[in-house]
């Protein structure tokens, strides 16, 4: 079975601000709150708000430590040898 990890994306949506995508969160467990017998298009419907989380993710300028990471001459310690 597939992993949905909703508290992970929950707190990304969180940290980016993507208040939109809370809320639709919030109504799908607020359904299934209201009609547990409604499993199976709930389900659908938290698989289909998860790729739209990492949709809006991986549309994220990557973060320093990545560029770094990919881009040695960018760390400014090792280039002007301060590094501890």
């Amino acid at each position: 079975m597939k992993q949905l990890q909703i508290t992970q994306r929950i707190l990304d949506c969180e940290e980016n601000g993507w208040f939109d995508l809370l809320s639709k969160v919030d109504e799908i467990t607020q359904s299934l709150i209201d009609n547990p017998s409604a499993g199976q298009p709930i389900k659908a419907a938290l698989m289909f708000w998860c790729d739209s989380v990492d949709m809006r993710s991986s549309s994220l300028p990557p973060d320093e430590d990545s560029v770094m990471l990919h881009n040695p001459a960018m760390n400014h310690q090792e280039t002007f040898g301060t590094e501890a």
